[in-house]
């Protein structure tokens, strides 16, 4: 399948997203792990590398022929995610520190929550858009070069 200009365009800045999107997704694990202290890091490890390199192997896929089934996954993938982070953090327990946690962690751990949800959402988009563009370039006819 050849790409198009516009889906290639739309496929990098896609992984310019996941990429900042793993970033994010580490650096709110981490502020979490700062300020709970029963929040043990090496108990989310699996988590951690799902939902980071899912989508980041998943969005590498969008520059190769396998371009739509990278799409697929990461339209699972990422909304799974968003559920999942919305979810933990509103149904989990309150946060237990035997010291009171920097106003430098909590700024991070709710500046970083705020923005995985919000990459979460636009890289889902740009993916759908994705996917919407492959599917036009297959619904196209080849254009015949003899007539």
């Amino acid at each position: 399948m050849i790409q198009t200009e516009k889906t290639r365009m739309l496929a990098q800045q896609t992984l310019y997203l996941i990429s900042a999107h793993t970033a994010l997704f580490v650096l709110y694990y981490y502020a979490h792990g700062k300020l709970d202290m029963l929040f043990d890091l090496t108990a989310q490890t699996p988590i951690l590398l799902i939902f980071c390199f899912a989508p980041l192997a998943a969005v590498l896929f969008l520059s190769t022929s396998s371009a739509r089934q990278g799409a697929v996954v990461l339209l699972g993938v990422l909304p799974a995610e968003l559920i999942y982070n919305i979810v933990t953090r509103f149904t989990a327990s309150t946060s237990f520190s035997a010291l009171v946690p920097s106003a430098f962690w909590n700024i991070m751990y709710e500046g970083s929550f705020g923005l995985v949800l919000v990459i979460e959402v636009v890289a889902s988009w740009m993916t759908f858009k994705v996917l919407q563009e492959i599917h036009k370039q297959l619904n196209t006819p080849p254009e015949n070069p003899l007539s």
